[in-house]
């Protein structure tokens, strides 16, 4: 699988070996950047980063295949909110 961000688009190819590239669109004010196999998403609305980590996340759903075998895809695993001192 490989993630790569074109302007305002995460596009990932080979996804379980499919022909067609899977893609989500990036909402207005959130940077997305991939370093090695983590994608960063920043922003200052948490919705529209929310939004699109959620968006990331359903296009690399799993369907017609056993979950718990199949552990391919793109999950949030850790949120980390900066906060002014």
């Amino acid at each position: 699988m490989t993630v790569t961000v074109n302007g305002k688009t995460v596009v990932i190819k080979n996804y379980f070996g499919e022909k067609v590239p899977r893609s989500c669109e990036i909402m207005s004010n959130v940077k997305v950047t991939v370093q090695g196999d983590q994608i960063v998403i920043e922003g200052i609305n948490k919705e529209e980063v929310g939004q699109t980590a959620a968006r990331i996340e359903n296009a690399t759903r799993i369907t017609n295949r056993d979950r718990r075998i199949f552990q391919d895809g793109c999950y949030i695993t850790k949120k980390v909110a900066i906060k002014d001192e």
